[in-house]
């Protein structure tokens, strides 16, 4: 990948009056060329991000970096939107279910058409979820849709269409699923449901999501990728939603957060993230420049329940007795967290937010271990990837403190993902996010007694996977709700399975002309962004 400096500033972002020269270089006029003309400017916005290096089929990857240039371009029925709100896209409205929870009807929006002319219909969006689960495709995020009738047999090889969607027409189609399900309808508003144009798809093969094979429903369609430095999308005029507010974004990608962020000096891009390691730097020069937002994620320690010492529950609450969290956001992530009180993310229906900051007693700590039989204090063995290093450097002075040593090593994310999920960790990094706001997807998917083990945790209650149970059957969100406050109080103040540490803040810089932008959660959304070009 070109560094930042190498890459040539190949789109200018002002239009110079009728007799002015195209701008050329870093885009600065001359002393004796006029001033733009900002009312007939085009809008281009530049954005700075890595380049995922998966391809753009959120059937084939996971990576939020690819999200953010795919939702773009194709669209699922439902989307959430820059407050995490999820809206009917495609269709009319929100689906009807039936009484006994397993069907869902939906009516598509007449005369979508995807950017190669053809209309949205029924049999796209069947063709999509029949190729989700074809053995071929590969897709990665099936867990997510397998509670669709007949999915599982397709995945199998044992089926070739899937039993639970028929189509009544050209804009109606039921889905049925093989258990009551509520987290359903947030799963089809993610980027792992967004629907392809059957015809196009399939003449790409398995070129689809690469170069300019990606063609969709969405505010944009791709003119030019090479897939290695850079990626240009041009405004769809006939775009259902709406106009279309830039006429072109430049996706440009860089290798790291250094030469990124130098791009921005340079003024070479005009937005991209801004990591907490690098937040007080640029907020002593850039600060009004810099907005913040909180994901629906918790970082915490995942712990190893079966590994020596961690094994006890007094160990645990030891362990999180131990930490300042308050003093750990502060010094370590420049304040670029909000310190945990429980293991559900702040802005998760069922955090319980009468709850305060889990307490920090390095002495009761020490008492807690002394009841364990370990007066003289144990060592714990921790594995986290690099980018973790400085947070884990502080815990281990805490823990430290207390009498527990942790022998702390840095690895490279591929090993530490084998260990960890191979249960060889007994305590080490993550931060889990949540695509939607629903305890569901911030807990069932790594704590569920079934689920648990593939994640090295090994958490074993039933208590508390029959409140995940109840959960994601019912379909009162105020019921769910409490049912998850239940499973968060067992899961992090009485079992202390995990330790929570902190609800992360993550945050972007934008040149003063970026107007509109907000970030609802993990993805770079580009809907409703414009530019005010009079400002450039």
């Amino acid at each position: 990948m070109k560094k930042t400096h190498a890459l040539p500033l190949y789109r200018a972002v002002a239009v110079i009056a009728l007799a002015s020269a195209v701008l050329t270089g870093c885009g600065k006029q001359s002393a004796n060329e006029t001033k733009a003309d900002t009312t007939s400017a085009k809008k281009i916005l530049r954005f700075g991000q890595g380049n995922a290096g998966t391809g753009y089929d959120m059937q084939r990857s996971t990576s939020s970096l690819a999200a953010s240039v795919a939702d773009e371009v194709t669209e699922s029925l439902l989307r959430f939107d820059d407050d995490n709100i999820e809206q009917p896209w495609l269709i009319t409205d929100f689906p009807s279910v039936s009484d006994d929870g397993l069907t869902y009807s939906f009516e598509l929006k007449k005369g979508v058409h995807f950017t190669n002319g053809a209309e949205l219909t029924s049999d796209d969006v069947k063709y999509t979820f029949e190729r989700m689960f074809t053995p071929k495709t590969g897709a990665k995020s099936t867990a997510y849709f397998t509670m669709i009738k007949g999915a599982k047999d397709m995945l199998a090889g044992k089926a070739t269409s899937l039993e639970g969607f028929t189509i009544s027409d050209n804009y109606h189609f039921t889905i049925t699923l093989d258990y009551p399900y509520a987290p359903f309808v947030k799963n089809i508003g993610t980027s792992y449901a967004d629907i392809f144009p059957r015809e196009a798809c399939e003449a790409a093969g398995d070129t689809w999501g690469t170069g300019t094979n990606l063609i969709g429903t969405g505010p944009y369609k791709i003119v030019e990728n090479d897939d290695t430095t850079r990626i240009v999308l041009v405004k769809n005029t006939d775009y259902h939603g709406g106009p279309v507010n830039l006429d072109e974004l430049d996706i440009i990608f860089f290798s790291s957060d250094q030469t990124k962020l130098i791009a921005y000096e340079n003024g070479d891009i005009d937005l991209c993230d801004l990591s907490a390691a690098l937040l007080s730097q640029y907020q002593a020069t850039y600060p009004d420049q810099i907005t913040a937002y909180h994901p629906l994620g918790t970082a915490f320690i995942s712990l190893n329940l079966k590994s020596e010492y961690i094994k006890d529950a007094k160990i645990r609450q030891a362990i999180s007795l131990a930490i300042n969290r308050k003093e750990l956001v502060d010094a370590v992530l420049n304040g670029a967290g909000i310190p945990a009180s429980s293991y559900l993310n702040n802005n998760i229906p069922g955090h319980d937010a009468s709850l305060s900051v889990y307490e920090y007693n390095p002495e009761k700590a020490k008492q807690l271990l002394a009841e364990a039989g370990y007066p003289n204090g144990i060592t714990v063995t921790s594995q986290v990837r690099q980018s973790s290093a400085a947070v884990y450097e502080a815990l281990q002075g805490y823990l430290q403190d207390a009498g527990i040593h942790l022998d702390l090593t840095s690895v490279d994310n591929a090993t530490w993902n084998s260990n960890r999920t191979a249960g060889k960790i007994p305590a080490t990094d993550m931060i889990w996010n949540a695509l939607y706001p629903d305890g569901d997807f911030q807990m069932y998917n790594y704590f569920y007694s079934s689920n648990s083990n593939a994640r090295g945790v090994f958490y074993k209650n039933a208590e508390f996977d029959s409140l995940l149970d109840k959960a994601r059957a019912s379909t009162n969100e105020d019921e769910r709700a409490e049912l998850y406050k239940k499973a968060d109080s067992l899961l992090s103040l009485e079992d202390y399975a995990c330790i929570p540490l902190y609800y992360p803040q993550n945050q972007f810089i934008a040149k003063p002309w970026v107007k509109n932008y907000k970030v609802g959660n993990l993805i770079y959304h580009f809907w409703n962004v414009d530019i005010d070009t009079s400002k450039k």
